[in-house]
C-alpha cells in the first residue's frame, strides 16, 4: 500500500484509510439495509390496521424507506468513487514505475 502525495509532499490518496472507508461505509449499508427490511414488517403489520392509524404509519414507513434507498445509493456513489479515485492513482503510480524503469534500463 502506498499514500500518494502531490508537488508539496501532502498526502492526496491514502490507501489503507480508503480501504477503512470503504469498510465503513460497506458497514453503514448493512445498517441501512436492515431498517429497510424492518419498515417492510412495520408495512406488513400496519396493513392490518384498521382506521387511519395504519394508513399513517404505511405512509410514513413508505416515506422512510424511500429516504433510506436514497442514501444507500449515496453510500454506493461513495464506496465506487474511493474505489475509482484509488484505482487512478495506482495506475498513475505503476505507470510512473514503467517509465523509471525503462530510462534505467
Amino acid at each position: 500500500m502506498m499514500a500518494f502525495k502531490d508537488q508539496n509532499g501532502k498526502i492526496t490518496i491514502d490507501e489503507v484509510a480508503a480501504a477503512q472507508d470503504v469498510r465503513n461505509l460497506n458497514k453503514s449499508k448493512e445498517s441501512l439495509l436492515d431498517a429497510v427490511s424492518r419498515l417492510k414488517e412495520i408495512q406488513a403489520v400496519a396493513s392490518e390496521f384498521s382506521g387511519k392509524t395504519g394508513t399513517v404509519i404505511t405512509e410514513t414507513a413508505v416515506q422512510l424507506e424511500k429516504e433510506i434507498s436514497a442514501a444507500i445509493a449515496s453510500v454506493d456513489e461513495t464506496v465506487a468513487n474511493i474505489q475509482g479515485t484509488v484505482q487512478k492513482y495506482q495506475a498513475i503510480d505503476s505507470n510512473l514505475k514503467d517509465l523509471i524503469n525503462g530510462e534505467k534500463g
